[in-house]
């Protein structure tokens, strides 16, 4: 028996108004489902949407933004019609961001210790006194050595890879049930990245997590996700597991995609994608890549 949805998206379309007053839309009918135990991979070229997916998961929309239609729920919960202060509860505690750029989203003049603490002030129900001994468990568990030694470091004595452990350990202190991934891995080598997937690959399966993984890069996702989803233009254009979606692509742009990605074995330069995305403010009748 299938296991029901645990983040559902249904016929989303999200905008803003344009100064003439016409409703640009930035995505387009998207509908996507999340169970418990599913690593979703978002991928597509910049601008596609996919960070604005990923945000209205959380009932979060930047400024400017709203929805024209469709539906968002959260383990039944009605994330566009939900009251504020519960929604802000259900931010950072059941439900936990983890961006890119993890060294910005770091206070520079805290501890690691005092960050942390924190978030077990404020998201989990441990009393005060196992405070400490949750932060070094919190700090043991994304595997990073010498945890009491880190608490009372700051984050700028950190490299990029320990600061990117220090975001995840924050947004695990309170326990969630679903996990956003906004381009966990920017910026950092390629071996630290390859730590980096294996210990959210691990998490997700340890703690059965709904996790949605945004990333340019194909090979994260192959390592991550066990299922994928393409965006092009605001619209999805493939979704399936991440072998069908990787190996053998229906669509074109997937394709087209999977093509452009450079290989050590070729001589020959990437194909590149011909044309261009269409722009926000252009009417789009059917599939956006076939325009």
């Amino acid at each position: 028996m299938p296991q029901p949805a645990f983040i559902e998206i249904k016929n989303l379309s999200v905008g803003y108004t344009s100064r003439s007053g016409k409703s640009i839309l930035v995505l387009r009918d998207v509908n996507l489902s999340i169970t418990r135990g599913d690593s979703i991979g978002l991928v597509g070229e910049s601008g596609s949407g996919k960070s604005t997916l990923a945000l209205a998961a959380m009932g979060y929309f930047k400024r400017g933004l709203h929805v024209i239609s469709g539906q968002i729920h959260f383990d039944g919960i009605d994330m566009l019609n939900i009251e504020r202060n519960a929604l802000q509860r259900l931010r950072g505690g059941r439900l936990a961001l983890i961006p890119q750029n993890s060294g910005q989203s770091l206070t520079p003049n805290l501890r690691i210790g005092q960050q942390i603490t924190e978030a077990l002030r404020l998201h989990s129900n441990i009393p005060a006194t196992d405070f400490h001994a949750g932060v070094i468990d919190l700090l043991s568990q994304v595997r990073l050595p010498d945890p009491v030694g880190l608490t009372d470091r700051y984050p700028h004595e950190l490299s990029g890879g320990q600061q990117q452990r220090v975001a995840i350990a924050m947004a695990l202190a309170s326990n969630p049930e679903a996990l956003l991934l906004d381009e966990p891995t920017t910026g950092l080598d390629v071996t630290t990245q390859a730590h980096i997937m294996e210990l959210l690959r691990d998490l997700a399966k340890d703690r059965n997590l709904a996790m949605l993984y945004v990333s340019h890069d194909l090979g994260a996702i192959a390592r991550v996700c066990n299922k994928v989803m393409v965006l092009y233009a605001g619209e999805t254009v493939l979704t399936g597991s991440a072998n069908q979606v990787l190996l053998s692509p229906l669509h074109p742009y997937a394709h087209g995609l999977l093509s452009s990605i450079p290989r050590l074995n070729e001589a020959s330069l990437p194909q590149a994608l011909d044309g261009r995305p269409p722009m926000p403010s252009e009417t789009i009748t059917g599939c956006a890549f076939a325009d």
